[in-house]
Formats: C-alpha cells, structure tokens, sequence
C-alpha cells in the first residue's frame, strides 16, 4: 500500500522500516542503526541523497525534515526496477559492509545520467572467494574465481579504479593474474623478488559467466534508472601503467562479447585517454598495427 502522507523525523509508522530496508537494498548506507523503523538522521540522510540523485532535490538544500509521498513512491519504483537475481547466481551485496575510503573526494557520487561506461580489470593477485577480503578494494564490482560477485560501491558512487575514467564508469575487477598476451607468458605481470615467478592463470567458466551477468546487471539497472552504458573500456586505455589489465583473455572474453551482444563501443582503434595505451591488435583484429 503506497504512503499516503508525509513521514515526519521521529516516526515509527511501520512504512518506515520497509523503506529504510528499500534503501539498504539500493545502496544507501544506514550503518548505525539499520532498518530499526525508527525514522531518525541517519535514515533522512540517506533519503536526501537518494532525492538529490533522482534529481528530486538540489545538493545544496538542507537535510529533509520528512520523507515526502513523492518521494516514497520514488523509493519503491527504484526498489521495484533492481534486476532480480537469478537463482544459480552467486551475488553477495557488500556495499552496506564495505569502508568506501577509495571513494572520491572531490566527486563522490554522480547522478544516472552520468554513468555511461563499464572498465574490466584484473586483479593481478587471488583476492578469494570470502567477501570480507574485496574489503581493501576500491571497485564496484568483484568477480571470483568460483563464479561469485561482490558489490561494493553503488553506481552511482564514483570509486578510484581507473584514473580519469573513475568520473562515468563502473568497475569490475575479475580475480586472478592473466597474460597481456593469451598464450604469451612473457606479458604476465610479475610482482617484486622475493616472490615466486608466476604462471599465467586460466579463466574458468563460471568466472566468465558471472563477469558477463555483472555487465548485463550493471547495463540493466543504470536503464531503470533513466541512464545509458554505451561503452566498456579495458584499464589500460587510462594508464599507461595498466599495459596488461585486464588482458586479452579477459578482453576477448567478456569485453569484445559486451560489444557485440548490447552495442557498446571501446572508443575505437585510437582511443585512449590521459597517457593511457590503445587497445592492441592482439586483442582485437580490427586493431591492426596497434601495439601491445
């Protein structure tokens, strides 16, 4: 039953508690008190970001009072379009455990609208498959290598993952060390000695898939949302640094699949920002003459 008058601070009507929980589930933190029902500060404060998001109210207005029928009803339609997860997936929603001191300073958040790009990595170490170790992470998205995802920031939290891509796009880093170069060990970063040399790992199926159901997830909730992804980057077109991320079996796998199941574009065969590097040939054959 929809709201049928305002909410005001002190309130413990029991909508209250159903929409603390809506807001949990869409990514707003209430890390003092929960879902309690009791409608107080830290559950105003998280509603007038969300409003501020939707493009309900300006940034600059002071804290709501109350939670308005317009403004429930805005909650519940945002509740109602998170895409449902399937149930073989291995989803595990850590945003509301999760620090999120890799989150920007100066840009912290960015409305619907500004989000319109997906950046795939690879970790280049084993994270594992317990959520609590992606805790050091700054990335919205983790894919282990069972085939598990981990949701650490909203989307519309801008996290530092990738340079100046940070500013429209949503990260995912898929677990594991690959090759540069499929086939080639010699492009497999390597750390420091006294580490071991290492081997280049393989991408196992399930690992794929769930990086493939993140992307469509990711696509899927911006649109409810009102925005577009029209992009999916590797990291190395933003660092030149990043030579190897996410490699090409990472790349062909997921990235050049992206770009042919949901039209999306990777900028083309000069694209790069910053002092970042073009995507290969190696990666991709219409590439040709492109470096590794």
């Amino acid at each position: 039953m929809p709201l049928s008058s305002p909410l005001k601070k002190g309130s413990q009507d029991p909508f209250v508690k159903i929409l603390q929980s809506q807001l949990i589930a869409l990514g707003y933190i209430l890390p003092r008190f929960g879902a309690d029902g009791s409608l107080g500060d830290e559950t105003l404060r998280a509603y007038g970001e969300f409003m501020v998001l939707e493009g309900m109210r300006a940034a600059t207005d002071e804290m709501p009072k109350a939670i308005s029928v317009a403004g429930a009803a805005a909650i519940e339609r945002a509740f109602a379009a998170i895409p449902p997860i399937a149930k073989d997936e291995k989803f595990f929603d850590e945003r509301n455990n999760h620090p999120h001191d890799g989150r920007s300073k100066s840009m912290p958040y960015r409305t619907w609208s500004k989000v319109t790009a997906i950046v795939l990595h690879q970790t280049a170490t084993q994270l594992g498959e317990k959520p609590a170790r992606w805790h050091s992470v700054p990335i919205h998205f983790g894919v282990t290598r069972a085939g598990k995802t981990i949701q650490l920031y909203d989307l519309t939290e801008v996290c530092n993952h990738a340079g100046n891509f940070n500013r429209w796009t949503v990260g995912i880093e898929i677990d594991g060390w690959f090759a540069g170069i499929e086939g080639d060990p010699e492009t497999l970063w390597q750390p420091k000695p006294p580490a071991a040399k290492r081997t280049p790992m393989d991408l196992p199926a399930v690992q794929a898939e769930a990086a493939k159901a993140c992307v469509k997830r990711i696509i899927d909730t911006v649109a409810v949302n009102g925005g577009k992804i029209t992009r999916i980057h590797p990291h190395r077109q933003s660092s030149i640094e990043r030579q190897s991320d996410p490699g090409s079996l990472i790349w062909q796998t997921v990235g050049l699949w992206a770009q042919q199941n949901f039209g999306l574009s990777d900028g083309g065969k000069n694209y790069k920002i910053d002092d970042g590097r073009t995507i290969p040939e190696a990666w991709d054959s219409r590439y040709v003459g492109n470096q590794y």
